[in-house]
């Protein structure tokens, strides 16, 4: 079993320390309401066991959890209670890249790459990834991307890109061209604010499908991560180029934005704020849902924090 807390345990110890008389439930009223044991509920927050399917529905009825909360949950564990062998998903770090990549960076980023090539250049009409620029772009950025790696191999990765403000300008005329970005096109978000994510690939080769999981919740992480320094994306942009790349923007609940004609033409998708507050990626992680809601949902919030428009010099 992983080292991280289950999606379960988070969820349940964070549903605990918000509800209750006095702003907490204990460990022994959580097991009268869900009809478990105490030693149970010790589990659960253990990371030790599930709560059996036959119970799952008290989750909904009893607390309150959305359905697709659950299913996440179960998930989520279904993936961890996988014996290794039958696991070889692993999200790149520095342990991997020491172990696969010779401690290389770039040697990460150019598998990485050349994988995203051989998808494209099934996709009719696609142009090659320019690798002058990305190559570059994602050893210096190496917080704005995850891969998946699997027997020495990359096998499926998601960037997102922060941009200045008038990329994001570009991006929703319809006009930005990914051959001309640069290093110092892309900004590093170190002060708290607001600021536009550009995706320019997610990328999951065929036959690693179950790799998605992994994927996603690596990038729901990431949004938690940057959420807990005040960062925050106000919108996320992608440009679809097939339609199974379509499929995937509307399925995460991206709104349509127009069309891109610099080598297209092809939709262009966006997620917004308060779309990431209702997104897979929120049920995945329930700190990421709760920073999100409060940035960009919550009514009685007088004001939300502005977007930080910087501009490179």
């Amino acid at each position: 079993m992983p080292d991280t807390p289950s999606l379960f345990a988070q969820k349940l110890k964070s549903w605990r320390t918000r509800h209750g008389a006095h702003g907490r439930v204990t460990q022994e009223g959580l097991a009268e309401l869900l009809g478990v044991s105490v030693d149970a509920i010790g589990k659960y927050e253990r990371s030790l066991s599930f709560i059996r399917g036959d119970l799952e529905h008290r989750l909904h009825e009893n607390l309150g959890w959305d359905r697709d909360e659950i299913v996440a949950c179960r998930e989520d564990w279904e993936l961890r209670s996988q014996p290794p062998d039958q696991t070889p998903y692993r999200v790149v770090d520095q342990t991997i890249v020491d172990e696969v990549f010779d401690g290389s960076w770039g040697k990460a980023v150019g598998a990485m790459n050349t994988m995203a090539d051989a998808q494209f250049a099934r996709i009719p009409d696609m142009c090659p990834i320019n690798r002058d620029v990305f190559d570059v772009i994602y050893t210096q950025y190496i917080n704005q991307w995850r891969a998946i790696e699997c027997n020495g191999e990359i096998v499926a990765k998601w960037v997102v890109l922060t941009l200045f403000e008038e990329d994001e300008a570009l991006f929703r005329a319809g006009e930005l061209d990914e051959d001309t970005l640069s290093v110092d096109r892309v900004c590093q978000p170190l002060l708290p604010g607001t600021y536009f994510g550009y995706c320019p690939a997610v990328v999951v080769c065929p036959g690693h499908e179950r790799a998605s999981t992994l994927l996603i919740r690596a990038f729901a992480d990431h949004l938690a991560d940057l959420a807990a320094r005040d960062v925050f994306f106000h919108n996320v942009g992608t440009v679809a180029v097939s339609r199974g790349g379509e499929a995937i923007c509307k399925g995460l609940g991206m709104e349509s934005l127009g069309i891109c004609d610099v080598w297209g033409p092809h939709p262009m998708w966006g997620l917004s704020g308060a779309g990431i507050a209702r997104s897979i990626f929120a049920r995945r992680n329930p700190y990421l849902r709760a920073r999100y809601q409060a940035e960009f949902c919550d009514a009685d919030r007088p004001s939300h924090r502005p977007s930080l428009r910087l501009a490179h010099e």
